[in-house]
């Protein structure tokens, strides 16, 4: 499945992400297309044109761009997911090697080489872990690593029940 996610849910797309999940953001197509914000029309061709699930917030908007769009209600990151894995049966296994770039959505390639990216990371960051991914994205070139962010999301994950 690959997903389309509405400018209001800014935060849904960066966690579709990294839980390896093929997720375009709203806002992430306003150089695409030259405009601020990206019509509703623009949005649904572009979700029609990429076979992706158009997720959104807009009630109005989910009931044009049925049947291949997602109404999320209420607030809350895990109360969104919390939809999606009822509605699709989403899985939110977490590895490093099937998380994509949490900023362009690429996919991530292992660091095989850690003394490469020394003086692109923190020191303690660089002294504390050793397995770095990198955005293939030439662009991006993002780095990545399991730390507290990671551990922080996965136990708000639990506590939503959404991953025991």
């Amino acid at each position: 499945m690959k997903f389309l996610v509405d400018a209001m849910l800014g935060r849904l797309a960066r966690f579709l992400r990294i839980f390896g999940h093929d997720t375009l953001y709203a806002n992430d197509l306003e150089k695409y297309y030259g405009m601020n914000p990206i019509s509703d029309k623009k949005l649904l061709e572009h979700a029609l044109r990429e076979n992706r699930i158009l997720i959104t917030r807009d009630y109005s908007f989910y009931k044009k761009a049925r049947p291949i769009s997602i109404y999320v209600k209420g607030e809350g990151v895990y109360n969104y997911l919390k939809q999606l894995k009822e509605k699709l049966n989403l899985e939110f296994d977490f590895t490093m090697d099937k998380a994509r770039c949490s900023k362009c959505n690429s996919k991530l390639q292992l660091i095989t080489n850690k003394e490469s990216i020394k003086k692109e990371v923190e020191e303690a960051t660089f002294n504390y872990h050793d397995i770095f991914y990198r955005c293939r994205n030439p662009a991006c070139r993002k780095i990545f690593w399991r730390g507290t962010h990671i551990k922080n999301i996965l136990e708000g994950m639990k506590n939503a029940g959404l991953i025991s």
